[in-house]
């Protein structure tokens, strides 16, 4: 399993790699690296593999958007970043706000631009939605959510994973941070912002700190939050690497 960290491109960014150097797995938004192209290839450049999200979730709820625009250039930002690092990148998954259909039809402009585009299951496709996915992307990976009891009950994703294995998916589990499920279901790759979130909530690894260490010492602070989200990515690879391999 190989946790990605996400959410690096939006702080102490620059501190945190002159510090860490060769990082592990990294997850970006669209979202946010397409004002900060700098800040992109810095962490690309650093990292040894990478994800790509899309960023449609983080558009602020009621704004307006020209979803034909922002998949556009969305597309064109792959074309001309898309590398061997890169492993692929998140659909338009906003079936809530545009339906079913404009998601299938905006994940075709983006498939234009690579075959690396990674298909996001939520429960309003159904089941069959989800094995006829896992049908039509053998040999690549496909994604579910992990927020809990939202799309898919705890004691189900062991068969979602089963599934997908069967019909030679790798599988992408978005926001699966819960030890207890991370433990017990080996998921292909997941993303986690946790270490981001301890960090800013006043936690380091286990340990507690106070609003004037966070505040006066925040880079520092953020650096040794991803070291230990860096632990926790050692920590599940080694865990699953037998399993995943196989």
């Amino acid at each position: 399993m190989k946790v990605f960290l996400s959410s690096l491109e939006t702080g102490s960014t620059e501190y945190i790699i002159s510090h860490v150097g060769q990082m592990n797995w990294n997850l970006c938004s669209y979202y946010y690296i397409r004002n900060q192209i700098n800040t992109f290839r810095l962490i690309l450049n650093n990292s040894k593999q990478m994800l790509i999200d899309s960023g449609a979730h983080s558009f602020q709820k009621g704004k307006k958007v020209d979803w034909e625009k922002y998949t556009h250039k969305y597309a064109e930002f792959i074309r001309k970043n898309d590398c061997s690092k890169i492993l692929g990148y998140f659909e338009m998954d906003v079936d809530n706000i545009i339906g079913y259909g404009n998601v299938l039809r905006l994940r075709k402009v983006l498939a234009l631009a690579t075959d690396k585009i990674i298909p996001v299951w939520h429960k309003n496709r159904d089941i069959e939605e989800y094995e006829k996915m896992c049908h039509d992307y053998k040999g690549r990976i496909i994604a579910i959510t992990g927020f809990k009891n939202e799309d898919i009950q705890d004691e189900q994703y062991l068969l979602f994973l089963r599934y997908a294995w069967k019909h030679g998916c790798k599988v992408h589990c978005l926001g699966m941070t819960r030890k207890k499920i991370l433990d017990t279901v080996p998921f292909d790759f997941v993303d986690s912002s946790s270490w981001r979130q301890s960090a800013i909530y006043g936690k380091l690894g286990n340990r507690k700190v106070n609003r004037a260490f966070s505040s006066n010492n925040r880079h520092k602070h953020m650096y040794y939050a991803y070291l230990e989200g860096m632990k926790t990515q050692v920590h599940y690879y080694n865990k699953w690497r037998q399993t995943n391999e196989d």
